[in-house]
């Protein structure tokens, strides 16, 4: 994989206000520290509820996937800092649920243009519509063909390896069924191995993202979206067993690409 582009592109815009509804990871301060370096962030709401199914979902290669993502702090990478900027970490409000009581009112009194979820669970319609132009989600999957969670996993389990990508979509009462915004097919490389995807899907995440509130910035409006006719099936959490299958079939993938010629 090359180098990225650097964090920022200029100057900050200060006339379009952006909410965050996400979580506390590596991945997602890699998310904000991008957002920052070009947009208000203003509020930034950390969830700290987690999913819980009644089967093991893991653990499965949690510490290969957080050793590979310290890409996103490797300057070589277009890396961002560790830490979010002050004016954005004063920004952060800490909650058990995006949809307890008192968001919506505090979301209200911060007068977001828009506003991104990206990690949290199902957000209330009471929280999503409140920005002007709308909230958009991000999903590291292709919604045509696989909403909910895990979307790059289930692609891999079911050999559809075509069909891994990111989805920025609008967010609505449904799961993942909202009209898109862009989106974008992250192709498998030969040197790929099953915990990079997470990191994958993540810069392109943002760079689409990015594109969209550009978008909205220059021509002051909700980021065009076209409606989907055809949403995929959902899918729950990965059980962990279906995980270690879907690790065999990866490698396999990946053991018949590097024997082929270029």
């Amino acid at each position: 994989m090359g180098a990225r582009p650097p964090a920022g592109r200029g100057a900050k815009s200060v006339a379009l206000r952006v909410a965050v509804l996400t979580t506390q990871t590596k991945h997602h301060t890699y998310f904000l520290n991008r957002l920052a370096g070009e947009f208000e962030l203003c509020p930034v709401y950390y969830e700290r509820r987690r999913l819980k199914k009644k089967y093991a979902t893991g653990p499965f290669f949690d510490a290969d996937e957080n050793e590979f993502e310290e890409k996103f702090f490797e300057p070589a990478m277009g890396g961002v800092p560790r830490e979010l900027p002050s004016e954005v970490d004063r920004a952060v409000v800490e909650l058990h649920s995006v949809n307890q009581v008192g968001v919506a009112e505090h979301l209200f009194a911060n007068a977001p243009d828009i506003a991104i979820t990206f990690g949290v669970g199902r957000v209330d319609p009471a929280i999503f519509e409140i920005p002007r132009w709308g909230t958009i989600n991000v999903h590291r999957g292709i919604t045509q063909r696989y909403r909910g969670l895990d979307s790059d996993l289930w692609a891999v389990h079911e050999e559809n390896f075509d069909q891994i990508g990111v989805t920025i979509h609008f967010v609505d009462a449904q799961f993942d069924t909202g009209a898109i915004v862009s989106q974008k097919f992250v192709p498998v490389e030969r040197q790929d191995a099953l915990h990079h995807l997470r990191y994958k899907t993540t810069v392109v995440a943002v760079d689409l993202i990015l594109e969209a509130l550009r978008e909205a910035e220059r021509f002051g409006r909700s980021p065009t979206a076209t409606p989907q006719a055809a949403p995929g099936a959902y899918y729950s959490a990965m059980p962990l067993e279906t995980k270690i299958e879907t690790l065999e079939k990866f490698r396999q993938y990946q053991a018949k690409n590097r024997q082929s010629p270029d």
